[in-house]
């Protein structure tokens, strides 16, 4: 089987706050970007035309809750009109490399406090939108 063909694993990937520094703490991440279309009729056609004419970008980081993670929630909830930025990177050995660079996050809800007895808090995410973001070579 080819490299190209090769399934990416999630075990490789890497997150960096907008300072460069590795939140190793970040067990998932994906960043999406959903088009919105307008039809459009075509003489002599049945089916109507497809036009993308916008977008819309969210990102999804999900943490295993550590201090690290805490002071950047708290960070995000001192200025939540403010916007950060972000690097999500994913190094798998066999199937490749690639980095993408995340900017102006602004979260749509945080978890401000969050435990429960005998259990790891594995499943802490910040989700939000973004207004641009740039692959990185």
């Amino acid at each position: 089987m080819s490299k190209d063909a090769q399934t990416y694993s999630g075990t490789h990937g890497h997150f960096y706050d907008q300072n460069g520094n590795e939140l190793t703490e970040c067990i998932g991440f994906e960043l999406t970007e959903e088009f919105d279309k307008a039809e459009s009729k075509r003489a002599g056609k049945l089916r109507k035309g497809h036009r993308v004419v916008s977008s819309s970008v969210s990102m999804t980081a999900t943490f295993e809750r550590t201090s690290n993670v805490q002071k950047l929630i708290m960070e995000l909830a001192k200025n939540p009109e403010g916007k950060v930025n972000f690097i999500g990177e994913l190094d798998d050995p066999i199937a490749g490399k690639y980095r993408v660079a995340v900017i102006g996050f602004s979260p749509d809800s945080l978890s401000i406090a969050k435990w429960s007895h005998g259990e790891l808090d594995e499943d802490t995410s910040l989700e939000g939108t973004v207004d641009d973001y740039d692959p990185i070579d």
